[in-house]
């Protein structure tokens, strides 16, 4: 009150100005701090046992050093999370590295008790979920396709040597299939001549004039497709490369929509240059360097061929796809499976199948599928490389396409089950698509793509709207 009345009407006193209160309340909570601490049994300056008070804290942070101190950090430079944060969230890359880590099982401290499930464990779920209970049928269901798919016919890419055992027959005839010296492999990077994301047949936008010249393809040309070939790699067995021609667009490019740049490095200049040959000539060199017998190797080589209009029998030997050599079998629906297989057991269904052929449908009683692993996704696990992460190279990609096929191509039933599993198990890899950006300039990439551009039509219609509205 002196402080107010002796001060200027016109000075404005601030909260740090303000003296401190000094009321009786105050001062015997602060008198009654320092007896509850002795009424409790626990002297003042005397240290108390862990589990209460202050004490505990200080113990739990003593502890939570020492695991620190006692845990070297991750070489891959991944952050240190604390046992005592294992309940926060982590992203799943952060840990997946974790789990690999020295430090994720190394500490001794808990601070939920010895009864916390998740306690010092990296792989703890970022949100609590209910843990699926196990089904023995659909495990079994999931073995039984991996078996069906041991005993399917592996003569389309095995040599003969290793595969004569199992596919001798009884009059001591061999397979045909051993083609050693005589496999190429051929890329295709595409520019788009649409804005969607179809790619079965090839679309030049300009009316596809080329499908009525004498010898094209039946298949080659769509008009619903939105890609036009703008390069191509052929490689031989050994690695080296024989061709890698730039494709001119019909009409110096008037039906291009995109180069795609960011993902095949293409521009209008090297496409419009006086390098680029015509699809005509290009598809000339290859057929020219090409054998009759040979074996055309790649990932989704199917693809490839269309888009070229190359027939097989008349311009090469035949085509081997490698997804084919690691893709896995599963159940095409698993509830309906284990639903199957548990009939069986009951005697409602034949426990016995009427068909031969151990790898098929029919012998298992249920429909199966198989997934399909990129080539970056193969060569990142299988070879530690990763081939895609930027601009697709169609050189790198068939040399790689060709080095996974003489590698794996003579793996036993066993190891290629294994490696089977291994892709199967192992983290997503994203493409570009999903790793970069699904639309480029206004090309969809992939499905994901259109739901981007949906979205947009319906910004613009909503700016567009208001610009008038302004105007």
């Amino acid at each position: 009150q002196e402080l107010e009345d002796s001060a200027p009407t016109s000075t404005v006193i601030t909260k740090k100005q303000r003296p401190r209160k000094n009321s009786e309340s105050s001062q015997n909570t602060r008198k009654n701090r320092g007896k509850n601490s002795i009424s409790n049994g626990y002297p003042k300056n005397t240290p108390r046992p862990n589990g209460t008070g202050s004490s505990r804290r200080r113990g739990n942070n003593k502890n939570k050093s020492l695991v620190r101190q006692n845990t070297p950090y991750p070489s891959n430079g991944s952050a240190y999370v604390p046992a005592s944060k294992t309940s926060m969230y982590v992203p799943r890359a952060a840990q997946q590295q974790q789990a690999h880590s020295s430090y994720a099982h190394t500490s001794s401290y808990n601070k939920h008790g010895s009864n916390a499930k998740y306690a010092h464990s990296s792989s703890v779920p970022p949100f609590p979920r209910k843990k699926r209970a196990f089904d023995p049928h659909k495990a079994r269901a999931i073995q039984l396709a991996k078996e069906a798919q041991d005993q399917e016919d592996r003569s389309d890419f095995a040599s003969i040597s290793a595969i004569v055992e199992e596919k001798k027959s009884e009059d001591g005839s061999y397979p045909v299939n051993d083609d050693e010296g005589l496999f190429y492999s051929i890329d295709v990077e595409c520019i788009a001549t649409g804005h969607g994301s179809c790619a079965r047949g090839i679309n030049d936008g300009c009316g596809n004039e080329a499908r009525n010249l004498e010898g094209t393809p039946d298949n080659q040309y769509n008009d619903h497709s939105h890609r036009y070939p703008g390069r191509v790699a052929l490689v031989d067995t050994d690695g080296n490369l024989l061709a890698d021609v730039i494709v001119r667009p019909p009409k110096d490019g008037e039906g291009v929509v995109s180069y795609l740049t960011p993902l095949t490095g293409l521009t209008s200049e090297m496409c419009l240059g006086d390098d680029a040959k015509s699809l005509q000539d290009a598809v000339k060199i290859i057929t020219d360097l090409l054998p009759q017998n040979a074996v055309i190797v790649g990932q989704a080589i199917g693809h490839d061929v269309q888009w070229l209009g190359l027939t097989p029998g008349k311009d090469f030997g035949r085509m081997v796809d490698i997804s084919s050599v690691f893709r896995q079998r599963l159940p095409l629906n698993l509830s309906k499976a284990s639903e199957i297989l548990k009939r069986k057991e009951s005697g409602d269904l034949p426990a016995e199948s009427d068909s031969n052929d151990t790898a098929s449908d029919e012998y298992l009683g249920f429909a199966t599928k198989y997934r399909h692993f990129s080539l970056r996704h193969v060569c990142l696990n299988m070879l530690g490389e990763d081939i895609q992460s930027g601009v697709h190279d169609p050189v790198v990609d068939a040399k790689y396409s060709l080095t996974l096929f003489h590698k794996y191509r003579n793996a036993s039933v066993t190891q290629l089950r294994i490696l089977r599993d291994g892709l199967h198990r192992a983290p997503i890899t994203p493409g570009f698509a999903q790793e970069k950006t699904p639309v480029i300039d206004g090309v969809c990439l992939s499905a994901l793509g259109y739901p981007y551009k949906r979205a947009a039509r319906k910004i613009w219609r909503w700016y567009s709207s208001k610009r008038v509205a302004k105007v």
